[in-house]
Parts: C-alpha cells; sequence; structure tokens
C-alpha cells in the first residue's frame, strides 16, 4: 500500500469514527410515548386558606405615603420572569428529534359548579407523567426517560385571586436520546419541553370558544448526561427537582349548561373539559436559536395588536 493510499484510508478512518453515534443515542425502535394525567380532588387544602379581606379606600390612605397597615393575607408580589429563552434549533436534522405527547377528553375539576367559570372548588388537576420507551438491541422494551410534573400548590392565593396556576418538574430521569449521539464527543443531550393546555367551552351567551390556549409552560435542559457512569450524573439530576416551569396557565373555564336538580332544570358550570399537548426537541449538539416565550402568546397578540406580532417576526436567531 503507497504512501496516498495510507493517507485516504486514515481519512476514512477518522471520518467513520466521527459519525459513529454512541449507544445512547438513536434509541427509537418501536417508540412508545405515554403520559398520564394525575387527578385528586383534594389539590388545595382549603381549611389552611386564610379569609381576605380587599382593603378600601380609607385604609389604602391609613398608613405611611400609602402604604397598607395590615398588608392583605396572601397578596402578590411580582416575580419578573424573564420571557426569552435560548431554544433548540432544529437546522442540525442529523442530532436533532422531535416528538410529541397529548391528552384529550380531561376533566379540571370532579363537580359541578354554582357559583361561575373559574369556580376552584374541586380542582383535581395535580400533574402528569411522560414516559418515553423503546426497544433495545436485547428486544427488550427499555425506559428512555420520565418526566413528572406537578401543580405548584405553593402558593394557592395566586390560583384563588388570578385564576392561574405553575407548575414544576418532581422528578427527571434520563437514559437514552432518539437525537443521535456522537461516539466521540460527551455524552450529553439538550431538551426542550414546550407544555400546551387548551380547552373548549361555552359561555352563558351562548359564544362557542374552540381549542383556546389558556396558557403555556417550557422546561429546558441543558448539558443532560446520558451516562450513569458521568461523575456529574447523580447531581444533575438532583438539581432538577421541584424546579419551576417557565410560564403559567390560566385554570380551565367551566362550560355553561344545564342540570336536574329537584325536578326541575336549573343553571349550572360544568366540570371543565380540557387538553394537553407536549412537544419535546431533543439536540446533542449545543446549537441554540433566541426566542420569545409568551406564556399566552395569542392573547397577547390580540390585545397589542401588531406591533407585538411584528417584534415577534423580527427576532434574528442567533446561534451559540
Amino acid at each position: 500500500m503507497n504512501n496516498a493510499s495510507r493517507f485516504f484510508l486514515g481519512i476514512t478512518m477518522l471520518f467513520c469514527a466521527g459519525c459513529s453515534g454512541a449507544k445512547e443515542g438513536s434509541a427509537s425502535k418501536n417508540e412508545q410515548l405515554n403520559m398520564a394525567v394525575k387527578e385528586d380532588p383534594n389539590q388545595i387544602n382549603v381549611a389552611a386558606i386564610k379569609e381576605q379581606n380587599a382593603p378600601s379606600l380609607a385604609d389604602r390612605g391609613a398608613g405611611t405615603r400609602g402604604f397598607l397597615v395590615t398588608p392583605l393575607v396572601g397578596s402578590l408580589v411580582s416575580v419578573g420572569t424573564n420571557a426569552v429563552k435560548k431554544m433548540i434549533d432544529n437546522e442540525e436534522k442529523k442530532y436533532h428529534a422531535e416528538y410529541y405527547f397529548g391528552l384529550n377528553d380531561l376533566y379540571f375539576y370532579d363537580q359541578l359548579s354554582n357559583e361561575g367559570p373559574f369556580d376552584p372548588v374541586g380542582l383535581q388537576f395535580g400533574g402528569f407523567k411522560l414516559v418515553r420507551t423503546f426497544t433495545n438491541e436485547a428486544g427488550s422494551t427499555d425506559t428512555a426517560f420520565i418526566a413528572d410534573i406537578v401543580l405548584d400548590t405553593s402558593n394557592v392565593y395566586e390560583i384563588l385571586n388570578n385564576s392561574i396556576f405553575r407548575l414544576k418538574l418532581k422528578d427527571f430521569k434520563l437514559h437514552y436520546a432518539k437525537a443521535k449521539v456522537a461516539g466521540n464527543k460527551d455524552k450529553i443531550l439538550n431538551m426542550d419541553f414546550e407544555i400546551t393546555m387548551l380547552t373548549s367551552y361555552v359561555n352563558e351567551s351562548g359564544n362557542l370558544f374552540g381549542n383556546v390556549v389558556l396558557g403555556k409552560f417550557y422546561l429546558l435542559l441543558r448539558n443532560a448526561p446520558l451516562d450513569p457512569a458521568a461523575p456529574n450524573y447523580n447531581t444533575y439530576y438532583a438539581s432538577l427537582k421541584n424546579t419551576p416551569l417557565t410560564g403559567q396557565s390560566f385554570i380551565v373555564p367551566r362550560s355553561f349548561g344545564y342540570r336536574k336538580e329537584s325536578g326541575n332544570f336549573v343553571r349550572t358550570y360544568n366540570q371543565a373539559a380540557y387538553s394537553i399537548q407536549v412537544k419535546v426537541n431533543e439536540s446533542s449538539k449545543s446549537v441554540f436559536v433566541n426566542k420569545l416565550l409568551l406564556n399566552n402568546a395569542k392573547v397577547l397578540i390580540d390585545a397589542g395588536g401588531e406591533k407585538l406580532e411584528e417584534s415577534l417576526n423580527t427576532i434574528a436567531p442567533t446561534k451559540f
């Protein structure tokens, strides 16, 4: 074999080595995407909720410089969450995977209501669990990841006063990627979870609303280790426990209807049907794009007009 042949053989071997994938990647044979919602009508501890009395104008002027002498129980403080996040860019098709979970025909409350569309009594939505499985090389079913996402009940006054709720990550375990993972690179994965809450309902005036987006949540994981032998594997996933998700959602409005009571049909509000959609993006390449995230994008665009929509369209993708 002459020197030229050896040179080209060496180049070919290096190229093939670079293209070989790690066993933790491309795990997608007979893929199963499973999603289950947790329902418990005791999500809110009603007995622990303190009474709230809205202050009068006289109360507002009683304190120094307009502050209340006795603050309103459960009053909310603005957090100011950053709305700009770096999302995964799907241009690197070779090292990118996208898939979806979804559940329909769910009920947000366990009982009817006489009070109104946002009556929180009987709220039973407690979160949901995502599980992706596949068939491994041995022909057995193996688990790629498990994500346990729960309702954040740390501030029930936000649910009661603002009719919105938040989610947090209870636990997360990652073992395999659907995206290709280069064999000669660190065995890590980036994952974006985009969670959308939707509903269809009818109000007292007979107006129908179909597939209304109530809110969005985002969970963005970066450099998540795939190899259980990695020194930071256990500490990384332990640090994710009870992490709040970015975003918020309105609680599901109850549709208007009727029920039979004492032989008569009386006005009522139902148990609030809803659905959940989850989009997952995976990438083993650290390539991201700037994207503006809005909790209720459609509502804000409708309210803010064309200017906000133009600002969304003019954000230039920036790679890192």
